[in-house]
């Protein structure tokens, strides 16, 4: 400590001064350090990066949300909007990066034996480190992937965007096939109770000799209980879908059986009608109306069952990079000079003291 300390205060005016009295031998040591970085920049292989962009999915295309539901349930405001739990870009980033993509690539790139890896799962952690997933602020995603190869870069990123687009027809087809079948039991049921429906106001009116009713529901009246109706079915085919693959208490089943709850209660208020045969009408024109929403429904789950058009929009296909990603010759020497520098000033302030003893 120096006369000009005050005390308990630590000057480093001498150890300032000890690194000044050899600064040719620290900055030599750091012009040595940056040149031998350099050089092992050049020694360590070069990799490559591949980046593709996508846009966006629409709501229907990841979620599946099925026209009964859509145009059903934007017919009832008093529900509110279907919950939308979370963006469908941030569940088209989890189906990238997920295990399911990974083990495509793994066994479509023969990537086991690139890497000479023979553990799946360590396959797995290291292509995991070299793809990447980023939601950027336009809404696009963006999909990397790095490999010493440029060509397999470009044809994994490739692959990652083909693996998405399976997956999506697969799930949509699947779930096409769940709401094909359930509608096919609606679709049955409904015609037997129209039948049944016929058969009782025919019946009533070869028993009181009348062909029109006192008091007739008015089509308005037909169209809202129909609607009502189409709504509670469009529910029950979303929760039997959803029950395919959620838990009982997941958010989004808890909230679709609330909807369906107070769907029922609206249609528990539907006026009695006091006439039998303006009820036997009404009940005769609401499994007609019925029958044939669900005819066209189960006509366009058909559809959708065999559809395997793309679910992915490529903005900006994978192209083979010209450049290098890395390493980087200017991080390797810039890094290198610091540790350098901060070194040799270190062993320099620790051995000045004993050569000025001697």
């Amino acid at each position: 400590m120096t006369p000009d300390a005050a005390p308990g205060e630590l000057d480093l005016r001498p150890l300032v001064r000890r690194v000044w009295a050899q600064r040719r031998l620290v900055l030599a040591t750091t012009l040595v350090a940056a040149v031998l970085g350099v050089l092992v920049s050049m020694l360590v292989p070069k990799w490559y990066r591949s980046t593709a962009v996508i846009l966006p999915p629409e709501e229907t295309d990841i979620t599946a949300n099925l026209g009964v539901m859509g145009r059903a349930l934007s017919k009832f405001p008093a529900l509110g909007e279907f919950g939308e739990y979370t963006t469908p870009a941030d569940i088209y980033k989890a189906i990238l990066r997920s295990r399911t993509v990974q083990g495509d690539l793994i066994d479509r790139f023969h990537l086991m034996d690139v890497y000479r890896i023979k553990s799946r799962e360590t396959a797995m952690k290291r292509l995991a480190k070299s793809t990447g997933v980023k939601l950027n602020p336009d809404g696009t995603i963006e999909v990397y992937v790095e490999d010493r190869d440029p060509r397999r870069a470009a044809a994994l990123a490739g692959g990652m965007i083909e693996a998405l687009d399976r997956y999506n027809i697969a799930k949509r087809n699947t779930q096409g096939h769940r709401t094909r079948v359930f509608l096919e039991q609606r679709v049955a049921e409904v015609d037997s109770a129209l039948r049944a429906s016929e058969v009782a106001l025919k019946q009533y009116q070869e028993a009181h000799s009348t062909v029109a009713p006192v008091s007739a529901p008015s089509n308005t009246e037909v169209a809202s209980a129909a609607d009502l109706m189409a709504q509670k079915i469009a529910l029950e085919v979303r929760i039997g879908v959803l029950r395919g693959y959620l838990r009982e208490d997941n958010d989004q089943l808890v909230q679709a059986r609330r909807q369906l709850a107070e769907l029922e209660r609206q249609i528990a208020r539907i006026p009695a009608l006091q006439s039998d045969l303006a009820r036997l009408v009404r009940d005769n024109k609401l499994q007609e109306q019925l029958y044939l929403l669900l005819s066209a429904e189960l006509e366009d789950a058909r559809v959708k069952e065999m559809r395997d058009t793309p679910t992915v929009t490529v903005l900006d296909p994978p192209v083979v990079p010209e450049k290098h990603q890395g390493p980087r010759k200017s991080l390797f020497a810039f890094v290198s000079a610091m540790l350098a520098a901060l070194g040799s000033s270190v062993v320099v302030m620790r051995r000045e003291p004993r050569s000025a003893q001697d």
